[in-house]
């Protein structure tokens, strides 16, 4: 079943890249890697490896964190729930698990940051995780529970925008900074409605000067914060998971959608990289391969996407 799988989204890719603007000329489909049962975050870590956030099944514990080292997956770090994001900052990894914030050592061992009740407000569902030029801190998404934002006679469906199923939702959702000792600042505060459910979390310049982003999974909102309000990017990209800034673009991930696309930072206009798959989750940007890492999370695979950065 996995390597039917594969090989279906292998095809589907194929098919994308002789029609999708932005990635490097290919003879041959970028690599997808099965890794296990849904991957949802990747990043680089330990002597440069690729290390997932795998969600695994539904038991409390099940979730853990794999290594990815060429063809080669395995488990790294256990006993964790439902883990989100990753990053690598500070000679660890931090992990966004529910409603605590764990960092693991280069031995696999997990020690907790924060949980839910450190925080100013009781977390609820902690998301995307992006490490700090400082060294010493990242930023974390609050996207609080996000049931309300799904249409429960459909597959992954979201309400449709307007109407009262939108006006209801709440508007509980943050971005918190964490130092890895344990000391919490909220960045971007709940309440406005561009950001009720963050998901994606990016961060660029330097430490004294960090801009911070956040993508809105219910509206598609990529959005900042400037003069005390809340700034709207680019509108419309629903179900968008990760996003990273690259000089004049940003990239984005649909977990809905399936799709990977490039934004203008100038005048938002949206190119789609790469879609059929059935969950893109939060990828990784891999300047020096130039290429995005794309999480699949239903399909349980990771899909190396080259980019044209000339």
């Amino acid at each position: 079943m996995w390597i039917s799988r594969v090989h279906a989204a292998a095809l589907m890719v194929l098919m994308t890249l002789g029609c999708s603007a932005g990635l490097a000329a290919a003879a041959e489909p970028p690599r997808v890697l099965a890794v296990g049962e849904k991957p949802e975050s990747v990043c680089r870590g330990f002597a440069s490896r690729l290390y997932v956030t795998m969600i695994n099944g539904e038991e409390p514990g099940d979730g853990q964190v794999v290594c990815v080292d060429g063809d080669r997956v395995s488990e790294f770090c256990s006993g964790l729930n439902s883990p989100k994001g990753i990053a690598y900052v500070g000679g660890v990894l931090v992990v966004a698990d529910e409603t605590t914030l764990w960092k693991i050592d280069s031995g696999g061992h997990k020690t907790p940051i924060a949980a839910r009740d450190n925080f100013p407000e009781p977390v609820e569902f902690l998301n995307d995780v992006a490490a700090s030029a400082d060294g010493r801190s990242v930023y974390v998404a609050e996207m609080s529970t996000p049931a309300p934002m799904f249409d429960p006679d459909g597959e992954r469906r979201l309400w449709e925008r307007g109407g009262d199923k939108e006006a209801n939702l709440p508007r509980k959702g943050r971005i918190y900074r964490v130092t890895l000792t344990g000391e919490i600042t909220q960045v971007i505060p709940p309440g406005d409605e561009a950001l009720r459910f963050p998901n994606g979390v990016a961060v660029e310049g330097p430490a004294d000067q960090e801009q911070v982003y956040a993508a809105d999974f219910f509206t598609g909102n990529i959005v900042w914060m400037a003069e005390g309000r809340l700034q709207v990017l680019k509108t419309g990209l629903r179900g968008l998971d990760g996003i990273t800034p690259v000089g004049d673009v940003f990239y984005g991930s649909s977990w809905t959608q399936g799709k990977v696309w490039k934004i203008s930072r100038r005048d938002g206009s949206s190119t789609v990289l790469l879609e059929g798959l059935t969950t893109a989750a939060d990828f990784f940007h891999d300047e020096a391969g130039r290429q995005l890492i794309v999480p699949d999370m239903i399909a349980g695979t990771l899909t190396f996407l080259p980019l044209n950065q000339k």
